[in-house]
């Protein structure tokens, strides 16, 4: 092996295309290595893939990004140099070494052509202070939330140039150049097969002579994609007639598939909920579904799902069954609240219990959404129910109900999935029996409230209240088992097994959680990154179940606290937390395992 240094005039015959190896970093203290690499197009070699193939050209491009990802942190001198280490089999080690040089300091910063928005809001928008360090980044991710205010307030041409003096410390200049106000002209839609321009249309919330407003298209998108119709949804500004002050819109759709059909089959072996000391059995499941989105070209929508499964040896008795059909109608009385009719059907047969069970009923599913802040969701269901034996599991038995509820949804958090501020507020009454007939008649009511605050590099503080009650007619027909509230678990107070906490009855000769009627819990909970995709958090959980109204007592409570750990994914956080239960054995500690956080 050999090292060759850049400049130094030492020439080496360089194989042709090695393959990199290792990647280090020296001389950096102010930014992660971890940070760096991200920044990087060159790979190492990993233990299940190849790495980058070493080009000169690419990485002085890769050495200018680096410097340029330095001077984003206020680095303004920062140089990046590389050592190169090449094997003999074809491979190249890379060594970068960095001179991060001053950290440079903001001074003052100098806004020019700004009309609409004062310096004051500008510079609370940039979070500017005083002898802050430099961020480049930082600034120009708020002054694209500028862009954005303006944009939602009638100016589409704005456009906010930023540039720098250098002394012992910076002066940032910021020009604005506005442009005029302009409202909605025309709104051309390109025409598609089998959909008529009225079904795009009456997606859209902007009009002409409407204010410009970014939001207001963005909304429009996001209902056009919401159809099943398209694959590909597109608003672009076209021509701008300044003495009319008006800017023409494109809306640009490419159809999807209306209809299609699907089947899977899978065989699994496993034991049965039941079984005890008993042999592995083989089970086989078939399920399938077909749909329309487009019926009648109206936009109105058809699927039929259905799902078999069986354990062998009676393998064509089918031993659980569902049969479910889902039609919506998008648009009711001219209000975008789209509707949901599902007939459904469900049959078991447990052979090994001797559990028969079957199902019909119907339900009517209506949503109506206010630009994903807020959602209003009504369901009611009518269904009959007859069941003969013993269910092995409470999934097995579906209960017979006459209900009606509604759920409301305030959602304020600026991430669905990583939350830093903001919050949101859930409000589900529902009412079941009464003048809808039926065996049973009770009411229930479910509320939660969490709440996020950004406290400082990343930590993140975040509350939630739950609170749910219940109240029944005739105390003589008792809540069903699966309809009671339950308490314990991954999402309320960790510490303790699911459903454990609260009060105990005997169902099928042992013995297990009865549920209640009245529940409160509150969750307070400390998050914090780690390194890399690796985060944090700190919890206290307390709260408590009882059987009936009469019985709470708000001055005693079940308590947890504990420690968590959070891999960032795609999908949310994948958690495991350990829960210690306050005053409780050491013995009934609990390590939950969930995707997403616990509220």
């Amino acid at each position: 092996m050999t090292l060759l240094l850049p400049g130094t005039g030492v020439t080496q015959t360089i194989p042709q295309t090695p393959e990199v190896v290792d990647i280090q970093f020296q001389g950096n203290t102010h930014l992660r290595t971890s940070d760096l690499l991200g920044q990087t197009h060159l790979h190492e070699r990993r233990l299940f893939s190849k790495g980058s193939f070493y080009n000169r050209h690419h990485l002085t491009r890769e050495e200018q990004s680096l410097e340029n990802y330095y001077k984003l942190h206020g680095y303004l001198d920062a140089v990046i140099t590389d050592s190169l280490i090449f094997g003999d089999d074809h491979t190249i080690r890379i060594l970068f070494t960095v001179n991060e040089g001053k950290e440079y300091y903001l001074k003052d910063i100098i806004l020019s052509g700004n009309t609409v928005f004062s310096d004051k809001k500008y510079l609370k928008l940039i979070g500017y202070q005083t002898g802050a360090s430099f961020n480049t980044f930082k600034i120009r991710e708020n002054l694209s939330e500028m862009l954005t205010l303006y944009q939602d307030n009638g100016y589409p041409l704005i456009n906010i140039q930023d540039s720098v003096v250098v002394a012992d410390s910076v002066r940032l200049f910021i020009k604005v150049r506005e442009g005029p106000r302009l409202k909605i002209g025309r709104i051309i839609i390109s025409a598609t097969e089998h959909i008529p321009v009225k079904l795009i249309q009456r997606e859209l919330i902007i009009s002409q002579g409407d204010l410009f407003n970014l939001k207001n298209i963005e909304e429009s998108k996001r209902r056009l994609y919401e159809t099943s119709l398209f694959n590909s949804v597109n608003i672009r500004q076209e021509t701008v007639d300044r003495v009319a002050g008006t800017i023409d819109l494109k809306v640009e759709v490419i159809p999807a598939k209306f209809r299609a059909f699907d089947m899977n089959m899978g065989v699994k072996q496993g034991y049965a909920d039941e079984a005890v000391n008993a042999d592995p059995v083989l089970s086989i499941g078939l399920s399938g579904s077909w749909y329309h989105n487009n019926l009648f070209d109206q936009s109105r929508r058809l699927r039929v799902e259905t799902k078999i499964s069986s354990i062998y040896p009676a393998i064509f008795i089918p031993q659980k069954f569902r049969l479910d059909l889902y039609y919506v109608e998008p648009w009711l009385w001219k209000f975008r609240i789209p509707l949901t009719i599902n007939p459904f059907f469900w049959y078991i047969d447990n052979k090994h219990t001797q559990f028969q069970n079957t199902a019909y009923g119907i339900r009517a599913i209506m949503t109506y959404r206010w630009f994903r802040k807020i959602k209003i969701q009504s369901l009611n269901e009518w269904s009959r129910s007859r069941s003969e034996g013993t269910p092995s599991s409470s999934e097995e038995a579906y209960e017979e109900a006459r209900k009606i509820s509604l759920k409301f949804i305030w959602d304020e958090r600026n991430n669905y999935f990583y939350p830093q501020h903001g919050f949101k507020l859930v409000i589900e009454p529902g009412l079941v029996g009464y003048f809808l007939g039926g065996a049973n008649n009770y009411m229930q009511l479910q509320t939660s409230f969490g709440s996020y605050w950004s406290l400082f590099k990343g930590i993140v503080f975040a509350h939630n209240i739950n609170f749910s009650i219940a109240a029944q007619q005739d105390p003589a027909f008792d809540i069903p088992y699966e309809k009671r509230f339950f308490l314990g678990g991954n999402s309320s107070i960790r510490g303790y097994a699911q459903r454990t906490l609260g009060p105990r009855t005997h169902l099928n000769d042992r013995e297990v959680p009865a549920g209640g009627k009245m529940r409160y819990f509150s969750n307070f909970e400390l998050r914090f990154p780690v390194y890399s995709i690796l985060g944090g958090e700190i919890f206290y959980d307390i709260g408590n179940l009882w059987s009936e109204v009469g019985q709470a007592k708000f001055g005693v409570f079940e308590s947890a606290y504990g420690l968590g750990l959070t891999i960032k994914t795609p999908i949310g956080p994948a958690r495991i937390d350990y829960g210690i239960p306050i005053g409780g054995p050491s013995d009934q500690n609990q390590t939950h395992i969930a995707i997403a956080y616990a509220f």
